[in-house]
């Protein structure tokens, strides 16, 4: 094969190549840098001392954190305790959130639910109210872990590595819908004698008052330790709790959670200061506290809860109060059926 030949072979098949790669890169989307996230939110989170989430047109629906020393509050709760830990990664997560382009008009708005009236708008206010940063959140991506987002000032959207409308239940709920509270507030009601240091216990109701207390007996062998028990300490008559079910209903006291606050107002309304059930607790370093339940407040019988040395008033459900005040001391199921109805 001459020279000739041999280089207009190779001049074909690079013209070839070059054809192969321009079609490929014309028939697939483009993968420079424009395509993929320009989006930054740029702020120092250790700043930050508002959170505001809302609907531009129901402010009153929204959730409103405030930074104390303490930790930070639900400010639009009663200053109730928020979950801190829960609102820092917020903010960790907005500081390094990252993101693909998908939008650069302002007529797709709808199509990502991101106009400024349907969108969740999170803005993050400094000590002297200057704002920090302000997002628009759309709705959810399509692997549900994402969701679009759009910054002040700009038409761009993207499709955000991170679903923040899901972390505040607000994908497809109604725009007027409060966001809700519970998930991002410490409801706990004991909060003075947990779980392993409880040492004592009292549950009043308007019948019988009920006391227990944590005893310590002596070891089976000079080799064992002591052991504890839980013993009912009054009444010795009437319904006597077993160690098991008092175990049970002092895990219980230790584990109560209440559903939201309500106005402080209300514990005058409900004569708190004087109710037909309480509790007492007492750990093992001398602390107690005293939990004061009302009577039912609606239809659904709620009740009220007060605790001491704490100023909020908060909500419970009828479940949380039976399991502390009925269940533990109804007779069993087979002395049940055993009773039988007079005529």
């Amino acid at each position: 094969m001459s020279q000739k030949t041999i280089t207009i072979l190779l001049v074909i098949l690079v013209a070839l190549i070059g054809a192969y790669f321009l079609q490929k890169s014309l028939s697939h989307p483009s993968t420079d840098l424009k395509s993929f996230s320009e989006l930054k939110v740029t702020f120092e989170p250790s700043m930050v001392q508002f959170v505001q989430v809302f609907k531009q047109d129901y402010p009153d629906s929204g959730l409103f954190f405030a930074r104390k020393d303490t930790g930070w509050v639900v400010s639009n709760q009663y200053n109730g305790s928020a979950r801190s830990k829960d609102v820092e990664q917020i903010l960790s997560d907005l500081a390094k959130i990252g993101g693909t382009l998908r939008g650069e008009t302002e007529d797709l708005y709808p199509d990502f639910a991101i106009t400024d009236q349907n969108s969740l708008q999170i803005k993050l206010l400094g000590a002297d109210n200057s704002l920090l940063a302000h997002v628009y959140v759309g709705k959810g991506g399509p692997d549900g872990k994402s969701c679009f987002i759009r910054l002040p000032g700009s038409p761009k959207v993207y499709l955000a590595d991170n679903n923040f409308i899901s972390r505040f239940s607000a994908w497809n709920a109604a725009p007027e819908k409060r966001l809700p509270a519970d998930r991002w507030m410490n409801l706990n009601l004991c909060k003075t004698a947990r779980d392993n240091n409880m040492s004592a216990f009292k549950v009043h109701t308007p019948k019988v008052d009920y006391e227990f207390a944590s005893v310590s007996k002596p070891p089976v062998d000079t080799m064992s330790p002591p052991t504890k028990t839980w013993e009912q300490v009054a009444p010795k008559k009437g319904k006597v709790l077993d160690e098991d079910k008092i175990r049970s209903l002092q895990s219980i006291i230790s584990n109560l959670m209440a559903q939201g606050v309500t106005d402080p107002a209300n514990a005058t309304r409900y004569n708190l200061d004087k109710p037909s059930y309480s509790v007492w607790v007492s750990d093992s370093l001398g602390n107690s506290a005293l939990m004061n339940f009302s009577d039912k407040v609606d239809t659904l019988d709620n009740r009220l809860v007060t605790v001491s040395g704490d100023n909020l008033v908060y909500k419970v459900n009828k479940g949380v109060f039976e399991r502390v005040f009925v269940t533990p001391f109804e007779p069993p199921k087979d002395e049940k059926a055993a009773v039988k109805p007079k005529k």
